[in-house]
């Protein structure tokens, strides 16, 4: 049986592991100033950062239909079986894009399994990471799907926003109306509820690093559960290894993956947001 495990670039999977490990992973479409670009192919997430402040007008858009039909296709015919992961459908289209390709184009005998994330970043792509090793394992069709749901369901996200200036998509952020009025000097973690960012917790006042602030809370929620840990930041990279010690020092870290924050949060976070992505192991 020949298997293709796909993703798009949301998932923030460093390209050295998405290589390694076979995993296709789609760009998503940025605008900048009204030009095009795809994400990782015609602008690397370098010179995003690089020029972040010039841009007057910054989007994110899902990946086109009609390039994403072919891919669809070509994929279907080549492959026995195709499990493609996308970022929360509470936050882009693509994953119902992907359920519209599926349902209108049957003329193929792949075994295809559409997972909605529910998730954002590193939040997901380590369950692909993982679908793509338990792949090359031999593990099968089901028992992948399985454990990368089982991950996802297990998988904890704090994105740490330093300041609200760049804040985008308000709409799509529960809890935001309890952050006005006190917008001086506030600095919101986010989280993931159902598949929406929701508000989890508000700081005030200096913060080197937002999430130490909270290892009390991250504390409580791991407990004595082992760790896969994923660690995404946008252009200051100077808390990061700070946190990295903090964790490896604190848990049981199995794994540690750090990755840039790619433009779907970076433009819409801000270019200075950090963010953990704890998944909990079974205890021994």
């Amino acid at each position: 049986m020949k298997r293709l495990i796909v993703t798009d670039s949301t998932a923030d999977i460093p390209e050295k592991i998405a290589r390694k490990l076979n995993i296709v992973v789609m760009p998503v479409n940025i605008l900048l100033d009204g030009k095009l670009y795809k994400d990782g192919v015609d602008i690397k997430h370098s010179t995003l950062y690089e020029k972040y402040d010039t841009y007057k007008s910054m989007a994110t858009a899902p990946i086109v239909y009609e390039e994403y039909l072919l891919k669809y296709m070509q994929w279907t015919k080549k492959y026995d079986e195709l499990i493609i992961f996308h970022c929360s459908s509470a936050l882009s289209d693509s994953y119902n894009i992907a359920k519209k390709i599926e349902a209108e184009y049957q003329d193929h005998s792949c075994r295809v399994e559409i997972i909605d994330s529910k998730s954002c970043s590193l939040g997901f792509g380590m369950a692909v990471i993982a679908a793509a090793e338990a792949t090359r394992r031999g593990r099968e069709f089901g028992s992948v799907v399985y454990k990368a749901n089982h991950i996802l369901n297990n998988t904890t996200s704090y994105l740490a926003i330093p300041t609200l200036k760049y804040l985008r998509k308000r709409k799509k952020i529960g809890g935001f109306k309890s952050l006005l009025g006190l917008a001086i000097g506030v600095k919101p973690v986010l989280g993931f509820e159902d598949g929406r960012l929701e508000v989890k917790t508000k700081l005030f006042g200096k913060h080197p690093n937002m999430i130490l602030s909270m290892l009390d809370m991250i504390k409580q929620d791991i407990g004595d559960h082992p760790i896969s840990l994923g660690i995404a930041h946008g252009r200051d990279t100077g808390v990061v290894q700070n946190l990295k010690d903090v964790f490896e020092q604190t848990f049981d870290c199995k794994r540690i993956v750090q990755t840039y924050f790619g433009p779907a949060i970076s433009i819409n976070a801000g270019p200075d947001a950090i963010g953990v992505m704890f998944y909990k192991h079974s205890k021994k």
